[in-house]
């Protein structure tokens, strides 16, 4: 036990090393890290983890991993006009929207309430405490304001562009309309780090987890290693009115779960289709 301890207090010990070297390079100024630095750390995770798919989607290669795709025979390969489209509205969302979002979110919370004592990092129970929390107060933000997104009034004017991907793939994760950019996919995130009053150091690595999580639920692929969202979040896609949130929670206490196993995909309909006309 005693071995465990002094080994978080080594990592936790270099890791302020590394910070401190890092505000040493880049400042203090809480509006630079706040505003442009979560800009840029979304915009790098997001095209890192992006370009390794878009390769993937684009050369059909390698081909043993097209066994993993959740809806064989499409995006095989990917349309590069519509691919094209869809970048640039993520270029935006991921620039424009996502600065002024930051900056707006700055000067009414970050400012005052998460930046005291940027130098010191959180202790480890702290951070645990804080992404836990963070886990579940996104999960309920973020499902109702993408139900509300799906509601007739609604729908057609702003969601219906994230939808017209029927089988996504992971670069058009944030192919949206800027509303509904700024309503589901920053303002429950933003949000809920507001509340906790997240130390902006740990709001980076917040930022990478989510901004991985939903693209791995976009990619179209479901690996043995890949979590059950995967499929959930796809069947979503291929179906709209089912799998609104996350974890899964909330759809089932709204009768809107759909499970792995009740989800017909593309290749069984096919499969179907073609056994009954034998």
């Amino acid at each position: 036990m005693d071995t465990l301890l002094a080994g978080w207090t080594q990592c936790g010990d270099l890791l302020q090393d590394r910070w401190n070297s890092l505000l040493d390079t880049v400042g203090e100024d809480s509006w630079r890290l706040w505003v442009v630095g979560s800009t840029l750390v979304i915009f790098i995770v997001y095209w890192l983890y992006a370009g390794i798919f878009t390769l993937m989607d684009i050369t059909n290669r390698p081909r043993f991993l097209r066994k993993y795709k959740i809806q064989p025979g499409q995006n095989e390969p990917v349309d590069l006009a519509k691919l094209w489209h869809a970048v640039k509205v993520v270029l935006f969302n991921l620039t424009v929207v996502n600065f002024l979002v930051s900056w707006l979110v700055y000067e009414f919370v970050y400012k005052t309430e998460n930046s005291q004592d940027i130098r010191v990092l959180p202790t480890f129970k702290r951070s645990l405490r804080d992404l836990a929390v963070f886990v579940v107060l996104e999960e309920i933000m973020f499902y109702y304001a993408h139900r509300l997104l799906h509601h007739r009034s609604v729908y057609k004017y702003v969601h219906k562009k994230h939808h017209e991907w029927t089988a996504p793939i992971a670069a058009i994760t944030l192919y949206a309309h800027p509303v509904e950019h700024v309503l589901a996919n920053l303002l429950p995130v933003a949000t809920s780090i507001a509340i906790l009053g997240t130390h902006v150091a740990l709001a980076y690595v917040i930022f990478g987890l989510a901004i991985i999580n939903s693209m791995s639920d976009h990619t179209g692929y479901s690996f043995p290693w890949s979590a059950g969202s995967v499929r959930f979040h796809d069947y979503h896609h291929a179906k709209f009115n089912y799998n609104y949130g996350v974890l899964g929670l909330l759809d089932k206490l709204h009768g809107t779960y759909r499970a792995p196993a009740e989800q017909k995909g593309p290749s069984q309909r096919i499969r179907r289709a073609k056994k009954n006309a034998k």
